[in-house]
């Protein structure tokens, strides 16, 4: 937890390797001014992020913890502290808040919480000058807390009176304008403008009531934590709150007691919806692109509504309420652990088990790489081979090998790149291995070079010269654990064998490669010729079968069949429609 991943190195970049520099542009970011988080909190911890992330989450989980105390001395002032705990807690029991607390970008909306709670408490107690502070603060880390600044002046505990209600909604309403003036000021020189994923046609082109009802629901739901997509914990989880409001429904109806409890809570009611409509409502711009995370803002107000009106009724309803968000919780994925080819698919573009993949790799990389190599030269490349599905993101760019070696002038480069230019001199490759232990490897670029100067030799039938190129190449390769590297290699290796009379030895080489890749393709063609190379035609087609299972259609698998149900004669190429049986 608390890996920098994608856009923190972005920030990091701009505040260690550039320095902070001016206030008054993004820091790093191209959509955003915010310049709490994205300035001055990575100005402050950046080396600690990078060198020590769990400092980072002990950090988030404290403030997170400070935030709701703000909210429970605030509610405490009219509720029982049982029902202040219970509304106080509501942001925290949430598959969202694991985000948070983990990963270091999330400051944004840590810090909006942060703030927003002190605003909320200095109002509570009738400070202005302290609360128009908290929330300029607010202000600054996310927009969004311009409903705090709408809200505040309403607080059913805060300011008395119309005199001095309109009072605070000056003072909130000058905060408001003097940071939109800047904000707008600072948006134009900077040229910041908002995401790409928010502008499509499609996306503008949704209504705006259609907009508010996607954020509402996914609010609601990443509340209860529960993907936006349909899942298995939907029906019990809404079931189990069903079954509590109606409970809430019925003795509300029968007890004339609990109604006119009800009734004195309806202020907070009322406060606490509205805060939870407004900060739905501030989502609709990022329409259909949704992050749990985002929920958190507006779950403090519901939280509050929800366990207001709920221990107005009966106090065990609101620690019920807080006993089922628990137990969803507790339903909720967690970390991933392991780094498999694709994300979860939760139908959001980063929750808490597509960001623990992205922080586990990352992390495995940056280890792996700092311990092989404590040192890069200046300009030196590092090259990216098999990176699981959406995993390149978490790099940004060359920001994140540039961070870690704190050099300015490293850089990525792509397989394919270098496979196009194998002369260009480069230091390592690390290659993913989604779905083994450990999740990345490295290969060295002499060992990648020989394979490729082998590759044309096993077409052109050369294999004598193929099993020497092979040899240098695992002669030079140092990591034992690079599983695509070593498939690819005894694969090749192989079917050489295969090919030179040594069926027994091929059979071997191939099996060891297909318990390292059972699902590879080549490995397991290469291994029903060594047995068919044998006579063992039977075992040959059971191969060929699962073949026809794990790649529908395949031509080499097609034609390998055809030519053993010939019975070509041992040592005979084996010729497929696109050449020889080499990939």
């Amino acid at each position: 937890m608390g890996e920098p991943v994608a856009e923190d190195f972005d920030f990091l970049y701009r505040a260690l390797l550039q320095g902070t520099g001016s206030l008054f542009d993004g820091g790093g970011s191209q959509s955003f001014w915010r310049p709490i988080p994205h300035q001055l909190y990575y100005a402050l911890l950046g080396r600690a992020i990078v060198a020590a992330p769990g400092v980072v989450t002990a950090l988030h989980l404290a403030l997170l913890a400070l935030a709701a105390a703000l909210w429970y001395r605030t509610l405490r002032l009219g509720w029982p502290g049982p029902l202040a705990a219970a509304a106080a807690s509501f942001p925290l029991l949430a598959e969202s808040t694991r985000t948070i607390a983990g990963w270091p970008t999330q400051f944004v909306d840590l810090g909006l919480y942060l703030f927003t709670a002190l605003a909320v408490h200095e109002t509570a107690r009738r400070r202005l000058p302290s609360a128009l502070a908290a929330l300029l603060a607010a202000l600054l880390c996310k927009e969004v807390a311009v409903v705090t600044a709408a809200l505040l002046p309403l607080l059913p505990v805060g300011p008395r009176g119309r005199r001095q209600r309109v009072r605070w909604a000056a003072g909130t309403a000058g905060v408001v304008a003097a940071w939109a003036l800047v904000s707008f000021a600072v948006r134009h020189n900077a040229h910041l403008v908002l995401p790409q994923l928010t502008r499509t046609p499609e996306a503008l082109a949704t209504p705006f009531l259609a907009r508010l009802v996607w954020a509402v629901g996914a609010s609601l739901k990443a509340i209860a934590s529960l993907t936006l997509l349909p899942g298995p914990r939907d029906a019990p989880v809404t079931c189990v709150l069903l079954l509590l409001l109606g409970i809430a429904g019925v003795v509300l109806a029968m007890s004339r007691s609990a109604g006119a409890r009800f009734v004195r809570q309806a202020p907070w009611l009322a406060w606490g919806l509205a805060w939870f409509l407004l900060a739905s409502a501030s989502l609709t711009p990022v329409y259909p692109s949704w992050q749990p995370n985002r929920s958190q803002f507006g779950s403090a107000g519901l939280g509050v509504a929800a366990a207001g009106v709920l221990g107005a009724i009966h106090p065990a309803m609101a620690g019920a309420l807080v006993a089922v968000r628990l137990g969803a919780l507790a339903l909720a994925p967690g970390a991933v652990r392991t780094v498999e080819e694709k994300a979860p698919e939760s139908g959001a573009f980063m929750d808490y088990a597509r960001l623990t993949r992205l922080q586990r790799f990352m992390r495995d990389t940056r280890q792996l790489l700092l311990h092989h190599y404590p040192t890069l030269p200046h300009g030196a490349i590092v090259v990216q081979e098999n990176l699981p599905h959406s995993l390149e993101y978490a790099f940004g760019g060359d920001h994140a090998l540039r961070v870690w070696y704190a050099d300015s002038t490293l850089h990525w480069m792509r397989f394919d790149v270098f496979r196009a230019h194998l002369d260009t001199t480069v230091t390592v490759i690390v290659q993913g291995e989604p779905g083994h232990s450990p999740e990345v490897a490295l290969v060295e670029p002499d060992a990648v070079r020989e394979l490729f100067h082998a590759q044309p030799l096993v077409g052109a039938h050369r294999f004598p010269e193929v099993l020497v190129l092979l040899d240098r190449a695992d002669a030079a390769q140092r990591d034992t654990s690079a599983v695509q590297y070593w498939v690819t290699s005894w694969t090749w290796r192989a079917y050489a064998y295969a090919m030179v009379g040594r069926a027994p030895e091929g059979e071997a080489l191939a099996e060891r490669a297909l318990a390292l890749g059972r699902t590879d393709v080549l490995a397991r063609q290469v291994l029903a010729l060594a047995l068919a190379q044998q006579g063992r035609s039977h075992q040959a087609f059971a191969h060929l079968d699962t073949l026809d299972l794990i790649a529908p259609g395949d031509a080499t698998t097609r034609s390998l069949r055809a030519q053993i149900e010939a019975r070509h004669p041992a040592g005979t190429t084996l010729e497929t429609p696109g050449g020889p049986l080499v990939r």
